[in-house]
């Protein structure tokens, strides 16, 4: 009996995510790029984007366009998780997703709450860059309690931020006031591209996108880097 290498795994989960969202959605994205380490599971996606939701954003209602996918994400993830957890064999607790609708591309993360990875990443960087973060971020939310690398390759590289709401913010969370915070954290990511020079300063690499992904519930983010191949020249 042939084993499945971990590869063959993440090319087989990839290929399944696929073609949930081409039957939940009409239309897969055009690739889909599968990361996997320290218990958390990455899926990158290029061209998603389908003709309904082409009509809302042209329409200026982004809201509902995000709306819209955000209820399919949902039922494909009731239907994803249990294949990704089995073909892992590890238990996922929570999920996130975040689209970038003017480049065509999103990111999904799978969590597992148990997961205590961390980056082993050089003092002098990892300080430099929860500078910047913390520098950025201050302009439109709470200053992080905490910050922690949890992802690092030559092609992404995740943070995951805790204790980042004000007391305002949970209310409205807990209000169900989601429009309100899908406005903010909407300005939140763009004011991170903007800033978008400064980070590659520090990488020492372009970035080819960048995500929040925001657990309200749990009081943190992920923020995401994605690199281009290409490194910047100094």
């Amino acid at each position: 009996m042939h084993i499945k290498s971990n590869q063959e795994n993440l090319v087989y989960l990839s290929s399944t995510f696929s073609k949930l969202l081409k039957r939940r959605f009409g239309k897969g994205p055009e690739t889909c790029t599968v990361i996997f380490k320290g218990d958390r599971y990455y899926v990158y996606m290029r061209n998603f984007i389908t003709p309904a939701e082409e009509v809302l954003i042209k329409q200026e209602k982004l809201e509902l366009a995000i709306h819209f996918r955000s209820s399919i994400i949902n039922a494909v993830t009731e239907e994803y998780l249990p294949e990704v957890s089995k073909v892992l064999g590890i238990s996922f607790d929570y999920f996130f997703h975040d689209w970038n609708y003017d480049k065509n591309t999103g990111i999904f993360l799978l969590d597992n709450s148990q997961s205590d990875h961390k980056e082993n990443i050089d003092y002098s960087f990892e300080s430099n860059l929860f500078a910047l973060i913390e520098n950025v971020g201050s302009s439109y939310y709470k200053k992080p309690e905490s910050l922690k690398i949890v992802k690092f390759t030559q092609n992404i590289c995740a943070v995951e931020s805790k204790e980042v709401l004000l007391p305002l913010e949970r209310l409205v969370y807990e209000k169900g006031n989601v429009e309100l915070l899908l406005h903010q954290a909407y300005e939140i990511k763009k004011g991170y591209w903007r800033n978008k020079g400064q980070f590659e300063g520090l990488f020492n690499r372009l970035i080819e996108d960048m995500f929040i992904m925001w657990d309200y519930k749990n009081n943190r983010n992920y923020l995401v880097f994605i690199f281009n191949k290409l490194y910047t020249m100094k």
